[in-house]
């Protein structure tokens, strides 16, 4: 009786211990395969001249300036009193009415097509009516003629220093780029601390 028992206990011993490799075995095969790791965005900031307006006396080195149409409607100057990188800031304020008036910078962009392309600057508005300030990237071909043109949101009103952006893809066919900080309407502006990234995400 005592072997029969002892016989018994041993067979369920056996079993228990099956099932548990068994139960172990199937947790394995059912986990999940690792996933590949995704590779982090690369960041690459893109050159600009005088992004600062450091090198500047009366002259904006490195920038261009343009308006609509008509005779001078734009009072632009070095501002040495009020920034937020370095001693100098941009200046624009509107003294006829006029439809826009913009400094802008052009660079050449090979290479780019299909990357994520980031322009950023730092503003301060004083009484600009509702068409406000903005920023723009402009994509433009070999021959510079126009391809796309996207830009950031308008900053209206009086405010203090505030980072403005706008983000893009650059389109197919693209050879150069250029930056745009546009008035729109009445009030004046202030634009510091110009940055442009490019963003690999391959």
């Amino acid at each position: 009786m005592t072997n029969a028992i002892l016989s018994l206990l041993l067979i369920v011993t056996a079993s228990l211990l099956l099932s548990a490799c068994g139960d172990e075995n199937q947790s394995v095969e059912q986990s999940p395969p690792p996933q590949p790791q995704k590779q982090p965005a690369q960041a690459i900031s893109l050159a600009l001249k005088n992004p600062s307006f450091e090198q500047s006396d009366q002259f904006v080195k490195g920038w261009g300036f343009s308006q609509h149409a008509g005779e001078p409607a734009y009072e632009v100057s070095i501002d040495t009193s009020d920034s937020t990188d370095g001693k100098h800031s941009y200046r624009i304020e509107r003294k006829l009415v006029q439809a826009w008036g913009m400094i802008n910078q052009w660079l050449p962009l090979d290479g780019a097509v299909g990357k994520s392309i980031k322009l950023s600057a730092m503003i301060k508005s004083e009484a600009l009516g509702p068409k406000g300030f903005d920023l723009s990237l402009v994509f433009r071909k070999v021959n510079k003629k126009f391809i796309s043109e996207i830009a950031s949101e308008i900053v209206t009103g009086s405010h203090e220093w505030q980072r403005l952006e706008v983000v893009a893809v650059v389109p197919a066919k693209t050879a150069h780029l250029q930056i745009t900080a546009v008035l729109n309407d009445a009030g004046t502006a202030w634009l510091d601390d110009v940055q442009l990234t490019l963003i690999d995400k391959e």
